[in-house]
This record gives structure tokens, sequence and C-alpha cells, in this order.
């Protein structure tokens, strides 16, 4: 059996190595996070986890901004399902619903029964007829209904 080159051993050893999964770094909490918190940039820090899971969020990433949707310890590592994207509306609050059919607008107030962040569809109950509809949420405290509700 014939050796290989020294630089073509080099090139086969170096497409076979696959580098532990430990050596990944995800982002960790610097402090106790709460759910509403947004995240910044001295909230993080990159690690590598104590366990690898999928769902931990590369260093990598760029997350701050994010809001925080689950309570996270301090130097736990982030799961992506714990954060997203600011809501604009939350649950209980009252807001605007704009009522928008051919070519003309209505204006009432309602109460979201679910939080979401921008472009997200909402319950919102109408208390004045009593029914519940499903609208967008398109800017802070406001939501928008196309068409027949």
């Amino acid at each position: 059996m014939r050796a290989l080159p020294i630089g073509a051993a080099l090139l086969v050893a170096s497409l076979c190595h696959v580098p532990p999964a430990h050596s990944r770094e995800v982002w960790h909490a610097t402090r106790d996070l709460q759910p509403g918190d947004l995240l910044r940039l001295q909230d993080l820090d990159p690690a590598e986890p104590r366990r690898d899971n999928p769902s931990f969020i590369d260093a990598v990433q760029d997350i701050v901004g994010q809001e925080v949707k689950r309570r996270i310890r301090a130097g736990a590592a982030i799961p992506a399902r714990d954060i997203g994207e600011q809501a604009l509306v939350r649950a209980t609050q009252p807001v605007r619903v704009f009522w928008k059919a051919g070519g003309m607008t209505v204006e009432m107030r309602g109460k979201a029964l679910e939080s979401g962040a921008m472009g997200t569809e909402i319950r919102v109950h109408n208390p004045g007829s009593g029914r519940t509809v499903r609208a967008l949420v398109v800017a802070e405290g406001t939501t928008e209904i196309q068409g027949l509700p």
C-alpha cells in the first residue's frame, strides 16, 4: 500500500475533522430576565453551553432588542422559544381597531385578548357588540381589520 503525499494527507485530515458539538458558543443571560424585558447587549454573554441543545441561540445571531417571553435565569443559555419580536399590543390592553372595507374606514375601541408583535393577527373583543374579531397588529396599541370581520 502506498502512502499519500504529506499535502494530500493533511487535506484529507482537515476535511475529515469535525469540531466537537460543545465548541459552539451560544448566548447566555448575564442577569435574571423577566417576560417583557427587551434584550440589551449587556444582558448577553457568549459561552459554550453546559449541555448542547439546537434550540439555543448561536452567539453570532443579533438578538439585541428582542423581547423576553419567558423568565430566563442569570447564566442560563437562551432558547429561541423564550424570546421574540417586541409586542406592540398586550393582552387585556385597550386598543384602537380600524376596519377598512370598500374605501371606507371605521374606527372603534376594543380590548386585546392576546399580545402581538407587528404583523401578528390577534383576537380583539368589541365591548359594544360583544363580538370577538381577528385583527392585525399595525402599530403600538393599534389593530386593523381588512374586509368583513
